[in-house]
């Protein structure tokens, strides 16, 4: 939010100027003309919001999404049902890579919006998932 501020944006209701749901993309030039500011420091940005995280011999895969499935889901909440489909459920034994689509399609398909009028757009929005399992 401050990033934001400081470009001469605001959030409201969750949406950078009330109307874009995401602060970082590729696209909407709309929010990265700023000629005063790199693009890092614009409104919206492509410079990505980096995290490290150790991988150890726990570490079972990585899902990667847009903000489709995390308007939906916490991050638990994706992990736990990726879990659960592809280690303590339907592909528990020996998993293909049939097998980690089709948990990916479940994933996707869970999060799509049931009844588009009651959903408030949640689940209405581009979703999109990579899953990198770590043997």
């Amino acid at each position: 939010m401050a990033r934001i501020q400081r470009a001469g944006g605001f959030v409201e209701d969750g949406r950078v100027n009330g109307m874009l749901a995401l602060s970082r993309a590729l696209g909407d030039f709309e929010y990265k003309n700023n000629s005063q500011l790199a693009v890092k420091d614009q409104v919206v940005t492509c410079f990505p919001d980096v995290k490290v995280e150790q991988i150890d011999a726990s570490t079972q895969f990585i899902l990667l999404a847009c903000d489709g499935i995390w308007d939906v889901k916490t991050s638990q909440q994706a992990i736990d049902f990726m879990m659960q489909k592809l280690y303590k459920g339907t592909y528990s034994n020996a998993r293909s890579q049939t097998d980690m689509e089709q948990a990916m399609g479940l994933l996707l398909d869970d999060c799509c919006a049931r009844d588009i009028a009651s959903s408030q757009g949640l689940g209405c929005d581009n979703m999109t998932a990579v899953i990198v399992e770590i043997n």
